[in-house]
Protein backbone atom coordinates (compact mmCIF):
# COMPACT_ATOMS: atom_id res chain seq x y z
CA UNK A 1 0.00 0.00 0.00
CA UNK A 2 1.53 3.32 -0.98
CA UNK A 3 -0.28 5.95 1.67
CA UNK A 4 -0.57 9.85 0.77
CA UNK A 5 -1.58 12.18 3.48
CA UNK A 6 -2.36 15.68 2.16
CA UNK A 7 -0.38 18.26 4.99
CA UNK A 8 -2.99 20.91 4.47
CA UNK A 9 -6.30 21.81 2.22
CA UNK A 10 -4.31 23.41 -0.87
CA UNK A 11 -5.39 27.05 -2.12
CA UNK A 12 -6.28 26.08 -5.48
CA UNK A 13 -7.57 22.99 -7.37
CA UNK A 14 -4.90 20.18 -7.80
CA UNK A 15 -4.39 17.79 -10.64
CA UNK A 16 -3.77 14.42 -9.11
CA UNK A 17 -3.57 12.65 -12.48
CA UNK A 18 0.19 11.81 -11.73
CA UNK A 19 -0.53 9.97 -8.80
CA UNK A 20 -1.50 6.35 -10.80
CA UNK A 21 -0.95 2.77 -9.28
CA UNK A 22 1.14 1.83 -12.15
CA UNK A 23 3.61 4.74 -11.73
CA UNK A 24 4.14 4.73 -8.47
CA UNK A 25 4.08 1.07 -6.94
CA UNK A 26 8.21 -0.17 -6.72
CA UNK A 27 9.27 3.76 -6.11
CA UNK A 28 10.63 4.59 -2.50
CA UNK A 29 8.95 7.49 -0.54
CA UNK A 30 11.81 9.81 -1.35
CA UNK A 31 11.45 9.34 -5.27
CA UNK A 32 7.26 9.44 -5.20
CA UNK A 33 7.87 13.02 -3.06
CA UNK A 34 10.35 14.28 -6.21
CA UNK A 35 7.77 13.88 -9.06
CA UNK A 36 6.01 16.85 -10.52
CA UNK A 37 2.63 18.29 -9.02
CA UNK A 38 1.89 21.54 -9.97
CA UNK A 39 -1.20 23.73 -8.22
CA UNK A 40 -2.99 26.11 -10.19
CA UNK A 41 0.03 27.71 -12.36
CA UNK A 42 3.18 27.18 -9.92
CA UNK A 43 5.36 24.31 -10.53
CA UNK A 44 6.22 21.46 -7.28
CA UNK A 45 6.57 18.26 -6.07
CA UNK A 46 4.71 15.40 -4.51
CA UNK A 47 6.45 15.59 -1.36
CA UNK A 48 4.87 19.99 -1.13
CA UNK A 49 1.73 18.64 -0.67
CA UNK A 50 1.61 15.01 0.39
CA UNK A 51 3.32 13.04 3.61
CA UNK A 52 4.59 9.61 1.48
CA UNK A 53 4.75 6.25 2.73
CA UNK A 54 5.73 4.00 0.11
CA UNK A 55 4.72 0.51 -0.76
CA UNK A 56 5.31 -2.06 -3.20
CA UNK A 57 1.82 -2.77 -4.27
CA UNK A 58 0.08 -1.39 -6.71
CA UNK A 59 -2.29 0.23 -4.16
CA UNK A 60 -2.69 3.87 -3.30
CA UNK A 61 -4.93 5.47 -0.43
CA UNK A 62 -5.25 8.88 -0.12
CA UNK A 63 -6.46 10.75 3.16
CA UNK A 64 -7.10 14.48 4.04
CA UNK A 65 -10.02 17.20 3.07
CA UNK A 66 -9.38 15.88 -0.77
CA UNK A 67 -12.10 18.26 -2.43
CA UNK A 68 -10.14 20.58 -4.08
CA UNK A 69 -8.02 17.11 -6.11
CA UNK A 70 -9.19 16.79 -8.72
CA UNK A 71 -8.44 13.75 -11.87
CA UNK A 72 -7.70 11.36 -9.64
CA UNK A 73 -7.04 8.52 -11.35
CA UNK A 74 -7.13 9.95 -14.68
CA UNK A 75 -5.88 7.85 -17.13
CA UNK A 76 -5.17 4.45 -14.85
CA UNK A 77 -4.68 1.24 -16.26
CA UNK A 78 -4.29 -0.94 -13.36
CA UNK A 79 -4.37 -1.15 -9.68
CA UNK A 80 -6.25 0.66 -7.07
CA UNK A 81 -6.71 3.65 -5.35
CA UNK A 82 -8.66 4.54 -1.76
CA UNK A 83 -10.14 8.01 -0.85
CA UNK A 84 -10.82 8.71 2.41
CA UNK A 85 -12.97 11.52 1.95
CA UNK A 86 -14.18 13.94 -0.99
CA UNK A 87 -13.25 14.19 -4.31
CA UNK A 88 -12.96 17.44 -7.06
CA UNK A 89 -13.82 16.79 -10.13
CA UNK A 90 -13.38 14.53 -13.14
CA UNK A 91 -12.68 11.12 -10.94
CA UNK A 92 -11.53 8.27 -13.12
CA UNK A 93 -11.37 10.99 -16.43
CA UNK A 94 -10.41 8.44 -18.83
CA UNK A 95 -9.87 5.28 -16.79
CA UNK A 96 -9.13 1.90 -18.69
CA UNK A 97 -8.50 -0.52 -16.11
CA UNK A 98 -8.77 -0.77 -12.17
CA UNK A 99 -10.69 0.33 -9.26
CA UNK A 100 -11.57 3.75 -7.56
CA UNK A 101 -13.26 3.46 -4.22
CA UNK A 102 -14.52 7.48 -2.40
CA UNK A 103 -15.30 6.93 1.10
CA UNK A 104 -17.14 10.58 0.46
CA UNK A 105 -18.99 12.39 -2.32
CA UNK A 106 -17.41 13.29 -6.11
CA UNK A 107 -17.34 16.44 -7.94
CA UNK A 108 -18.33 17.18 -11.32
CA UNK A 109 -17.91 14.70 -14.35
CA UNK A 110 -17.00 11.29 -12.47
CA UNK A 111 -16.16 8.75 -14.85
CA UNK A 112 -15.78 10.35 -17.77
CA UNK A 113 -14.81 9.15 -21.12
CA UNK A 114 -14.64 6.19 -18.42
CA UNK A 115 -13.40 3.09 -20.58
CA UNK A 116 -13.25 0.14 -18.63
CA UNK A 117 -12.40 -0.74 -14.55
CA UNK A 118 -14.78 -0.43 -11.56
CA UNK A 119 -15.47 2.73 -9.42
CA UNK A 120 -17.34 2.48 -6.71
CA UNK A 121 -18.69 6.32 -4.93
CA UNK A 122 -20.32 6.40 -1.04
CA UNK A 123 -21.99 9.49 -1.23
CA UNK A 124 -22.95 11.67 -3.75
CA UNK A 125 -21.97 12.34 -7.29
CA UNK A 126 -22.02 15.86 -9.32
CA UNK A 127 -23.26 16.74 -12.28
CA UNK A 128 -22.11 14.83 -15.80
CA UNK A 129 -21.50 11.37 -13.60
CA UNK A 130 -20.23 8.79 -17.03
CA UNK A 131 -20.96 11.78 -19.38
CA UNK A 132 -18.92 13.35 -22.47
CA UNK A 133 -15.96 15.65 -22.77
CA UNK A 134 -17.09 18.98 -24.20
CA UNK A 135 -17.05 18.11 -27.80
CA UNK A 136 -17.09 14.43 -27.58
CA UNK A 137 -19.16 11.96 -29.37
CA UNK A 138 -19.70 9.70 -26.58
CA UNK A 139 -19.07 9.42 -23.29
CA UNK A 140 -18.09 6.72 -20.63
CA UNK A 141 -17.30 3.90 -22.78
CA UNK A 142 -17.20 0.77 -20.64
CA UNK A 143 -16.93 -0.13 -16.98
CA UNK A 144 -19.00 -0.61 -13.93
CA UNK A 145 -20.04 2.71 -12.16
CA UNK A 146 -21.90 2.27 -8.25
CA UNK A 147 -22.81 5.65 -6.35
CA UNK A 148 -24.73 4.41 -3.17
CA UNK A 149 -26.16 7.89 -3.20
CA UNK A 150 -28.02 10.75 -5.03
CA UNK A 151 -26.11 12.01 -8.49
CA UNK A 152 -26.80 15.18 -10.17
CA UNK A 153 -27.59 16.36 -13.89
CA UNK A 154 -26.92 14.43 -16.94
CA UNK A 155 -25.93 11.05 -15.55
CA UNK A 156 -24.78 8.89 -18.26
CA UNK A 157 -25.10 11.60 -20.95
CA UNK A 158 -23.99 9.91 -24.24
CA UNK A 159 -23.02 6.74 -22.64
CA UNK A 160 -21.80 4.16 -24.96
CA UNK A 161 -21.55 0.74 -23.10
CA UNK A 162 -21.22 0.03 -19.39
CA UNK A 163 -23.30 0.00 -16.43
CA UNK A 164 -24.31 3.25 -14.06
CA UNK A 165 -25.82 2.57 -10.33
CA UNK A 166 -26.96 5.10 -8.79
CA UNK A 167 -28.95 4.15 -5.30
CA UNK A 168 -30.30 7.81 -4.78
CA UNK A 169 -32.39 10.03 -7.21
CA UNK A 170 -30.56 11.55 -10.12
CA UNK A 171 -30.75 14.96 -11.73
CA UNK A 172 -32.32 15.85 -15.17
CA UNK A 173 -31.33 14.50 -18.46
CA UNK A 174 -30.37 11.22 -16.95
CA UNK A 175 -29.33 9.07 -20.04
CA UNK A 176 -30.11 12.21 -22.50
CA UNK A 177 -28.47 11.21 -25.66
CA UNK A 178 -27.51 7.71 -24.43
CA UNK A 179 -26.00 5.53 -27.52
CA UNK A 180 -25.82 1.68 -25.55
CA UNK A 181 -25.22 0.59 -21.84
CA UNK A 182 -27.41 0.86 -18.54
CA UNK A 183 -28.56 3.12 -16.18
CA UNK A 184 -30.08 2.08 -12.55
CA UNK A 185 -31.71 4.69 -10.42
CA UNK A 186 -32.82 3.81 -7.32
CA UNK A 187 -34.75 6.50 -6.28
CA UNK A 188 -37.11 8.97 -8.88
CA UNK A 189 -35.42 10.27 -12.03
CA UNK A 190 -35.67 14.05 -13.04
CA UNK A 191 -36.89 15.91 -16.01
CA UNK A 192 -36.06 14.50 -19.27
CA UNK A 193 -34.66 11.01 -18.88
CA UNK A 194 -33.37 9.40 -22.14
CA UNK A 195 -33.86 12.78 -23.98
CA UNK A 196 -32.66 11.96 -27.70
CA UNK A 197 -31.41 8.36 -26.77
CA UNK A 198 -30.82 5.90 -29.97
CA UNK A 199 -30.73 2.74 -27.65
CA UNK A 200 -29.80 1.67 -23.95
CA UNK A 201 -31.72 1.20 -21.30
CA UNK A 202 -32.22 3.26 -18.03
CA UNK A 203 -34.09 1.90 -15.05
CA UNK A 204 -35.78 4.43 -12.79
CA UNK A 205 -37.45 2.35 -9.69
CA UNK A 206 -38.57 5.70 -7.99
CA UNK A 207 -40.43 7.04 -11.02
CA UNK A 208 -39.46 9.53 -13.63
CA UNK A 209 -40.44 13.08 -14.08
CA UNK A 210 -41.53 14.56 -16.96
CA UNK A 211 -40.81 12.39 -19.77
CA UNK A 212 -40.07 13.69 -23.08
CA UNK A 213 -43.27 12.87 -25.72
CA UNK A 214 -41.12 10.65 -28.21
CA UNK A 215 -41.58 8.36 -25.71
CA UNK A 216 -44.18 5.64 -25.95
CA UNK A 217 -46.07 3.41 -22.86
CA UNK A 218 -45.82 -0.04 -24.03
CA UNK A 219 -47.21 -1.30 -20.69
CA UNK A 220 -45.67 -3.77 -18.19
CA UNK A 221 -43.64 -6.28 -19.03
CA UNK A 222 -41.18 -9.09 -16.97
CA UNK A 223 -38.42 -8.90 -18.98
CA UNK A 224 -35.85 -11.86 -18.91
CA UNK A 225 -33.33 -9.01 -19.22
CA UNK A 226 -34.62 -7.76 -16.32
CA UNK A 227 -34.10 -10.83 -14.37
CA UNK A 228 -30.42 -11.26 -15.38
CA UNK A 229 -30.07 -7.82 -14.56
CA UNK A 230 -30.93 -7.98 -11.20
CA UNK A 231 -28.33 -11.07 -10.62
CA UNK A 232 -25.78 -8.88 -11.98
CA UNK A 233 -26.22 -6.06 -9.64
CA UNK A 234 -27.01 -8.76 -6.71
CA UNK A 235 -23.29 -10.14 -7.35
CA UNK A 236 -22.11 -6.51 -7.11
CA UNK A 237 -23.33 -6.20 -3.81
CA UNK A 238 -26.05 -4.59 -4.22
CA UNK A 239 -28.91 -6.95 -2.91
CA UNK A 240 -31.68 -4.81 -1.18
CA UNK A 241 -31.42 -3.00 -4.80
CA UNK A 242 -31.37 -6.01 -6.67
CA UNK A 243 -34.60 -7.21 -5.35
CA UNK A 244 -36.18 -4.14 -6.33
CA UNK A 245 -35.79 -5.14 -10.00
CA UNK A 246 -38.55 -6.85 -11.27
CA UNK A 247 -41.55 -6.02 -13.88
CA UNK A 248 -41.70 -2.56 -15.10
CA UNK A 249 -43.34 -0.06 -17.11
CA UNK A 250 -41.39 0.25 -20.45
CA UNK A 251 -41.19 3.19 -22.47
CA UNK A 252 -39.76 3.06 -25.94
CA UNK A 253 -38.46 6.22 -27.40
CA UNK A 254 -36.49 8.22 -28.46
CA UNK A 255 -39.29 8.87 -31.28
CA UNK A 256 -37.81 12.21 -32.19
CA UNK A 257 -34.28 10.45 -32.86
CA UNK A 258 -36.21 7.44 -34.70
CA UNK A 259 -34.62 5.77 -30.95
CA UNK A 260 -34.32 2.32 -29.75
CA UNK A 261 -33.91 2.88 -26.07
CA UNK A 262 -36.25 2.46 -23.19
CA UNK A 263 -37.24 3.78 -19.64
CA UNK A 264 -38.40 1.12 -17.36
CA UNK A 265 -40.18 2.72 -14.42
CA UNK A 266 -41.67 1.18 -11.26
CA UNK A 267 -45.83 0.17 -12.35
Amino acid sequence: MIRLTLKEEPPLRLSAEALLPERLAGRSAGEIERLPLAVGRTGGAVGDWFRVVAGDTAAIEIEGPCHRLDRIGAGMDAGSITVRGDTGAYLGLGMRGGSIAVEGSAGFGAAADLRGGTMRIAGNAGDGLGGALPGAAAGMRDGTVIVGGKAGAAAGARLRRGLIVIAGDVGAGCGAEMIAGTVIVGGAAGAYAGAAMRRGSVLALGGAERLGSGFVDCGVHDLVFLRLLARHVAALGLDALARRIGPLRRFAGDAAVSGRGELLVAP
